[in-house]
């Protein structure tokens, strides 16, 4: 599910991670790798290491990551042209149900704690509205936009795939991922190679990022719970324009553009408005997100 969030803008594998009550283990786990884990992996074996990384947990998060954003990354590009209104009411439902787990969390909610969360929206809503590069991209750009997207993909509330949207390479890592799955089916050395030098510095971007960033989520985290899940919720909410079902491309040459897009109302849209598939898929992703809530109490 992560996997798929980071393929859609607007929605963040963080947000994912918090709604499967996931995301503190996930951060202060990729924080406890070091260059001492892979030292101790020499010296004491890779079962010392495996404990230390977490990696019972961090093993499957991760493929399952992997797996969905490879085999996936073609449905999604199909759902976003061809069913935009239900991929959107399902993400959306979800999103908006999650603000529950946050209340839930934060407990008791004090001026501060709103203060917080109106300062995440303020700071979510102005960079998501305001913010387009147009840039052609470069190896180390590529390198970059891994750093900065992963750091996206990790904080719930802010898309990575949208800040791809934003630096200019969401089409070309998608385009690179599709040809990745087609060099299955059909041998293309060109395209493979070009395809995998783009994921590689992509992804090594990303590992750093990763890195560096669960670093500074962690001690936050951990000093601050409350109060960070209460800039994270800011950050939620601000965004949730961006998964409003009905949105009408102001640039319609490029139809994953999706910074190119304004928020009408059903009445409104371009297309069909499918109101009755937009609530049934709105009711999906709801009865989904509160399953998830019920079953993480029983674990």
């Amino acid at each position: 599910m992560m996997g798929i969030a980071d393929l859609i803008p607007g929605i963040s594998g963080g947000t994912i991670a918090l709604i499967t009550n996931i995301y503190e283990e996930l951060i202060h786990s990729i924080n406890s790798i070091s260059l001492g884990s892979f030292i101790n992996l020499k010296n004491k074996g890779i079962k010392y290491f495996w404990k230390e990384i977490n990696g019972k947990f961090l093993f499957p998060v991760f493929f399952g990551i992997i797996f969905s954003v490879f085999f996936f990354s073609k449905i999604i590009s199909w759902l976003l042209i061809n069913e935009p209104v239900s991929l959107w009411s399902f993400f959306f439902a979800i999103t908006i149900s999650s603000f529950y787990y946050f209340y839930e969390k934060i407990g008791d909610i004090k001026f501060l704690h709103y203060f917080l969360i109106f300062i995440g929206a303020v700071f979510s809503l102005i960079f998501t509205i305001s913010i387009n590069l147009n840039i052609s991209p470069n190896y180390f750009y590529i390198f970059i936009s891994g750093f900065i997207a992963i750091t996206a993909m990790i904080l719930p509330g802010i898309s990575g795939s949208y800040l791809l949207l934003i630096l200019g390479v969401y089409p070309l890592i998608i385009k690179s991922l599709n040809d990745l799955q087609s060099f299955i089916f059909k041998f293309n050395s060109e395209i493979f190679i070009n395809s995998f030098n783009i994921l590689l510095l992509f992804f090594l971007g990303a590992i750093v990022g990763l890195k560096i960033m669960s670093k500074y989520i962690s001690k936050i985290l951990y000093k601050y719970p409350k109060k960070t899940l209460s800039f994270l919720l800011g950050l939620m909410i601000g965004s949730v324009h961006k998964l409003w079902p009905w949105q009408n491309n102001i640039d319609s040459s490029d139809l994953l553009m999706f910074k190119n897009k304004s928020i009408v109302l059903p009445n409104k849209y371009d297309g069909p408005p499918e109101l009755i598939k937009a609530f049934v898929f709105m009711v999906l992703g709801s009865i989904l997100f509160f399953t998830l809530s019920r079953l993480k109490k029983f674990k």
